[in-house]
């Protein structure tokens, strides 16, 4: 596949004592999905119970500590919260 295919996703949780989202970029939102849960992290199977923003960019992010600290969006992976390049892919 073609790293021409890939897009950010922007998904926030409707938990208020939830991360405040995850940022990753995958080839769609199920690929996105899958990444974040092999990461550890908990999902609802539920899509009403999740926010989800596609072809999102830095720019657009709300919270500035997020933009701080998230790691390469232009690669497949989780880069919100971030471990390392070839983490959660």
């Amino acid at each position: 596949m073609s790293d021409s295919l890939l897009t950010a996703f922007w998904i926030e949780c409707a938990d208020p004592r939830g991360p405040l989202g995850y940022g990753v970029t995958a080839f769609s939102i199920e690929d996105a999905l899958e990444i974040v849960r092999r990461a550890g992290y908990h999902l609802s199977n539920d899509m009403s119970a999740l926010r989800v923003k596609a072809g999102i960019r830095p720019t657009e992010i709300e919270y500035q500590y997020v933009r701080d600290h998230m790691g390469p969006i232009v690669v497949r992976g989780l880069w919100y919260s971030f471990v390392g390049v070839g983490h959660g892919s």
